[in-house]
């Protein structure tokens, strides 16, 4: 049997699958990310009790241990990777404080407070580097089967006489979360108006073309949003 396709063309679907919606606190980022279709809510700020989605907290106080809150959320992902669900969109809310799991995971195993305490020359860092880049890893296979919505704070600084945005993710871990993803939302508040803009994008989705090649489900989301 041969290992090569056929040579003619394929069908194209150019529906976004991993999305990074960012913002200050307040600023929309859950309620956003909870218009997906069938959201399950992996949280870590305790504001999964504020929405109806269903949800499983993290940081929740019968989680005593970091490696029991590193278990459970690979636990989680795996489960929803291998078992079939009626979820559609898997919700990180924040992608921040899994990076504080996985660091915390790292210093309660070598019972340190400081990852450089840890024994052999940058051991800690790279122990917690490769904590993280599994769970990101972990996220995008996901996409085979899910939308994954990765939540994180954002802030706005002043940075070379420019006002830029500004991840609270560290930020080595934030480009490679973003290289991951096909679209990025800022959210902000200004009075009583709420705004949700992506300020990057794989393809344009305003276009009545690429429209042809999204699923229905995440158009209407997109719609949602300025661009």
């Amino acid at each position: 049997m041969s290992l090569l396709p056929k040579n003619e063309p394929t069908k194209i679907d150019l529906t976004p699958k991993m999305f990074v919606i960012g913002g200050p606190a307040m600023s929309g980022k859950t309620y956003n990310a909870c218009k997906f279709p069938n959201p399950i809510l992996i949280n870590t700020d305790g504001n999964c009790s504020k929405v109806t989605t269903p949800s499983i907290y993290l940081n929740d106080k019968k989680y005593k241990t970091y490696k029991e809150k590193m278990e459970l959320l690979f636990g989680v992902l795996k489960e929803l990777n291998e078992t079939e669900t009626t979820y559609q969109t898997i919700v990180i809310d924040l992608i921040e404080d899994i990076f504080d799991i996985c660091e915390g995971y790292v210093l309660e195993k070598y019972k340190v407070d400081n990852l450089s305490k840890v024994p052999g020359y940058a051991t800690g860092y790279t122990e917690r580097k490769v904590n993280m880049q599994n769970v990101i890893s972990a996220l995008k296979t996901l996409t085979n089967k899910y939308y994954v919505v990765v939540i994180t704070h954002t802030v706005d600084k002043v940075v070379d006489d420019k006002m830029v945005t500004i991840s609270m993710l560290k930020e080595d871990f934030y480009i490679l979360l973003e290289g991951k993803a096909d679209v990025v939302v800022n959210c902000k508040k200004l009075g009583n108006t709420y705004i949700a803009r992506m300020s990057k994008y794989r393809n344009n989705y305003k276009d009545a073309e690429v429209q042809k090649s999204i699923k229905p489900e995440i158009l209407e989301v997109l719609k949602t949003y300025e661009q």
